[in-house]
């Protein structure tokens, strides 16, 4: 406990010294740092919930980019891909349409279990990824206030797990 206070106490001490340099740069700077060294996805930040689609496969660009640069196997990253269009369609799915809300809650649940299924004995690898690509898909405050929208509308609906292989 004794060591533990002077440890706490020095480091305390050394960051109030003056010669001791701190971070200059700003968060935004810090961020842009971080992506350059591959640390971080370089990542779209624009305020259009849909970002840009160059090749119109439902995936946003810059995810498309980041799973493709993924230690991982091509059916892996297929699978990656797939959760990836799912959450993307949860962005633009017209929330008052309970059909579409439905056809997007079972797109997305399927998506989840290819990834588990795919990262078999590790599902739980699948989930951590897709966990990921949630993350990612919603990095704008645009994105993640559609996505507080659509989670909104899908509250108190039910969407069954699919039976066998659910990857495209």
């Amino acid at each position: 406990m004794q060591l533990t206070l002077v440890v706490l106490f020095v480091a305390l001490l050394a960051s109030c010294r003056e010669d001791v340099p701190l971070p200059t740069q700003s968060l935004a700077e810090q961020i842009k740092a971080l992506e350059a060294s591959g640390v971080l996805p370089k990542l779209d930040r624009s305020t259009d919930i849909k970002g840009p689609d160059q090749n119109l496969n439902g995936v946003r660009d810059d995810i498309d980019a980041w799973i493709a640069s993924l230690p991982v196997t091509a059916t892996q990253k297929r699978a990656a891909t797939q959760a990836a269009e799912g959450l993307q369609n949860t962005l633009l799915v017209d929330v008052t349409d309970k059909a579409a809300m439905d056809a997007s809650g079972n797109e997305t649940i399927a998506s989840v279990k290819c990834l588990r299924l795919v990262f078999m004995p590790n599902y739980d690898d699948g989930y951590k990824l897709s966990a990921k690509i949630e993350a990612i898909t919603m990095n704008t405050k645009e994105r993640s206030y559609q996505y507080i929208k659509y989670n909104q509308a899908a509250s108190g609906s039910v969407t069954r797990l699919p039976d066998g292989n659910t990857c495209k």
